[in-house]
């Protein structure tokens, strides 16, 4: 049984096609970035703790009366955080003063204009942190 020279063409051909349909394939597929539907999201201390609490109720099967002890004593401990933050809040504040004093003495007048703007926001930023959830 012989197969005449055309369609061994068209084998080749449609072998060779399959494969460049697959080399294009595969190089798509490898070269996709993935996507997080958390991008963007922001994460706050309550998101922490409750995603805390979920789990160690969840692995340690801990009953209701537990949980008021881990939310009690998750109280106790970021009120003994906010008193160490204010405790060392001034010294840090002094360290940072220094810094930007630092910084003026080395920028050029037309860039400590955008250096103050740049200042004012990083403290705000640090405002709304201070007065989040769980801070």
């Amino acid at each position: 049984m012989q197969i005449s020279t055309g369609k061994v063409a068209l084998y080749l051909g449609l072998i060779f096609s399959g494969g460049v349909v697959s080399g294009v394939l595969g190089n798509m597929l490898y070269s996709t970035e993935t996507v997080s539907a958390k991008v963007g999201q922001t994460r706050t201390n309550e998101d922490w703790r409750v995603r805390y609490v979920d789990s160690m109720k969840t692995r340690l099967s801990l009953d209701e009366a537990q949980v008021k002890q881990l939310n009690d004593t998750l109280d106790e401990t970021r009120i003994e955080y906010r008193l160490l933050r204010q405790r060392y809040k001034p010294e840090m504040q002094k360290i940072h003063q220094g810094q930007v004093e630092k910084i003026r003495k080395f920028l050029k007048p037309e860039q400590v204009q955008g250096f103050e703007k740049l200042e004012v926001e990083r403290e705000e930023k640090m405002r709304a942190r201070e007065s989040g959830p769980g801070v």
